[in-house]
């Protein structure tokens, strides 16, 4: 009996809309209701006075708690490049 076919060992390949291409954001909000959560990013002007929400992004509990963990990891890989220390150890000092 044949095999059915395998996923590729690669990352898809996902390609991205010119619209798409990126936003500065200095700020962020995140909102949450029993079943969903929102994050606005917000580009906020000098003295942070006035602010327009440049990109906002609904999705379930389950993806916040994806994100939770490829952010840590994202940040933590960051700070060992960079040389900053862990927040334990610098709030130490």
């Amino acid at each position: 009996m044949p095999q059915p076919p395998q996923p590729p060992d690669q990352a898809p390949i996902i390609m991205l809309p010119e619209e798409f291409a990126g936003k500065w954001a200095n700020a962020a909000q995140l909102q949450r209701s029993p079943h969903e959560f929102t994050l606005d990013l917000i580009r906020m002007g000098p003295q942070f006075l006035q602010g327009q929400v440049v990109a906002r992004v609904s999705f379930s509990p389950l993806l916040l708690g994806e994100l939770a963990e490829l952010f840590n990891g994202a940040w933590r890989r960051y700070t060992e490049e960079a040389g900053i220390p862990p927040e334990s150890e610098a709030s130490d000092e």
